[in-house]
């Protein structure tokens, strides 16, 4: 496996998760792709990947030049669907895939994520798992900003000037996360939390050590983490 960049650690867990969660060459639709390096080495180790995303600004998330996901995903053979999350059915099939992947994607969705969860559900085979991960609302870090009186909210800037799917609409807490899991009708296999970038940002000392203090609190106590884990399976 070859992940590279910001996101590396994030994807080796994720695949961590398919090889508990899924048989070998299990089919894989990965909703919400770009910049398409996850969707990309999925298919290089084996499954079968269909990429869905929505076709405005994909490279910028990688910053490629325009062109550069669809290109490699026709040069490695991932099948690309160009589609708004926010509008349902997804032109997809019922009972297609053994796993679906939303990571990093539900808190961009301005409306209805029970929609889209519910849309997983529908094209996961019996027995298949949904991979979710996202920013938890109420991560420690949160908290203590909002005691202080700062924002936890995506930049203001981005509102005013940036692209829509671009920003952050709503961040989820767990126990919300368990609430549109169980509405959308899949059961919940593992719901955990990680700070996946120990080892990224600042490298003094106390930042390391705070950092990996943080992700043991969220092993241990998923509400107070900064990233939510979710697997939940459709049921046989």
């Amino acid at each position: 496996m070859a992940y590279a960049g910001e996101a590396a650690p994030r994807w080796q867990f994720i695949r961590g998760l398919l090889e508990s969660f899924t048989p070998t060459g299990a089919r894989i639709v990965e909703l919400g792709a770009a910049p398409g390096d996850q969707s990309l080495q999925l298919q290089r180790d084996g499954y079968r990947v269909t990429a869905v995303d929505l076709g405005t600004s994909s490279d910028a998330w990688g910053g490629q030049p325009e062109g550069s996901m669809r290109a490699r995903f026709d040069e490695a053979g991932v099948a690309l669907v160009e589609w708004n999350l926010e509008q349902t059915p997804y032109p997809l099939e019922d009972a297609t895939f053994d796993a679906v992947l939303l990571t990093e994607v539900l808190e961009h969705l301005r409306d209805y994520p029970l929609q889209a969860l519910t849309e997983c559900a529908r094209i996961l085979k019996p027995g298949g798992v949904l991979i979710l991960t996202t920013p938890n609302s109420a991560y420690i870090r949160n908290r203590l900003a909002l005691l202080a009186g700062r924002t936890v909210y995506t930049n203001l800037t981005d509102w005013m000037f940036g692209e829509p799917h671009a920003r952050h609409a709503r961040e989820y807490t767990r126990s919300e996360l368990e609430l549109l899991v169980h509405e959308a009708h899949l059961d919940l296999a593992l719901l955990t939390s990680r700070h996946f970038y120990t080892n990224l940002g600042s490298r003094t000392l106390g930042a390391l050590v705070a950092k990996r203090l943080i992700d043991r609190l969220a092993r241990w106590r998923p509400s107070l983490g900064p990233s939510l884990v979710v697997v939940a399976r459709r049921p046989q």
